[in-house]
């Protein structure tokens, strides 16, 4: 994908931040992406995709933010994302940890409309286009048209909700701690339907818990069934809520999937035979948002959009 430098003041270090529940992104001219967890020591600094602790933000911006700044002094303005569901008070805690953080001015944009700059979309035509962004902590859909987003639904549930899921019910069904990342395993390969995944590859986490014998896909999947209902439910009820001229476009354009949820191997074709409608992958799903909020920022230096 092309970087977006162009347009941007020289004197004026302008970011893109993707706060994200699991993992922070920020872009800006001359460092590329820079990626991390979005812990502050033990403390998360998110939740469902929306702040729960803002000394946590700062903790995790400010050394970062600091690297940005021109000659040390000049802060940058930065343009954030949040949820489409995301409330005042939401909003709020993430421009003040944003501006605490090292931020002169934060602009706050929808995650589905970045995730569609990054993802390619062409977000000015007249007809419609959706995305999908399956997030850690969020699932988010928006319409788009004519540059501005028409209609959105999310759902405070992604990517951790499926791995939480599958470790609840090893420890519930076998006693047994597995990791995130074994769980993540376990999802990917009873999603996509993969042979079952050996011993080895998951092993156990804890002092008391060997491992007699992994959980099986086929209990991994009744686990993160209804977390997979549950999103794949959020899709199809917001297309039937659509007006049916906007649903037709849908149809034609087909829906673009981003974020985490775009890497797990059988998702796209689970949301395609839910919906009917043809899902596309984008390059970089992980990305999209920060990038696409990297390429808006000519736009929102050229409105005046920044707010302290």
């Amino acid at each position: 994908m092309a970087k977006h430098w162009g347009g941007l003041s020289p004197w004026r270090p302008d970011i893109a931040i993707d706060l994200g529940t699991a993992t922070t992104r920020i872009v800006s001219k001359g460092h590329g992406v820079i990626t991390r967890s979005s812990m502050a020591g033990n403390a998360p600094a998110l939740s469902s995709g929306v702040v729960v602790n803002g000394d946590a933000v700062v903790a995790l911006l400010e050394p970062l933010i600091s690297k940005m700044r021109i000659f040390g002094m000049i802060r940058p303005r930065a343009v954030a994302c949040a949820p489409t569901d995301a409330n005042a008070w939401e909003r709020n805690a993430l421009i003040e940890g944003v501006s605490r953080g090292g931020a002169a001015a934060v602009v706050v944009v929808p995650e589905p409309l970045a995730a569609a700059v990054g993802a390619g979309v062409d977000i000015v035509s007249p007809y419609a286009r959706m995305v999908v962004d399956i997030g850690e902590g969020v699932t988010d859909c928006a319409v788009i048209t004519s540059g501005k987003v028409v209609d959105t639904a999310a759902l405070r549930g992604g990517c951790g909700a499926l791995r939480k899921a599958v470790r609840d019910a090893a420890f519930r069904r076998r006693n047994v701690r597995i990791s995130p990342r074994q769980a993540e395993l376990l999802v990917r390969a009873a999603l996509c339907g993969s042979p079952a995944v050996s011993t080895q590859a998951l092993g156990a986490s804890g002092e008391d818990s060997p491992v007699l014998q992994p959980i099986s896909l086929v209990e991994a999947r009744e686990a993160f069934e209804p977390v997979a209902a549950a999103i794949l439910g959020l899709i199809t009820g917001f297309l039937r809520e659509i007006p049916h001229s906007t649903g037709s476009e849908i149809i034609e354009n087909g829906i673009t999937l981003t974020g985490g949820g775009a890497l797990l191997a059988g998702m796209r074709e689970r949301i395609q035979a839910a919906t009917g409608i043809t899902v596309m992958p984008v390059a970089n799903p992980l990305e999209a948002v920060v990038q696409g909020a990297y390429a808006m920022l000519p736009i929102m230096a050229m409105l005046n959009m920044w707010k302290r």
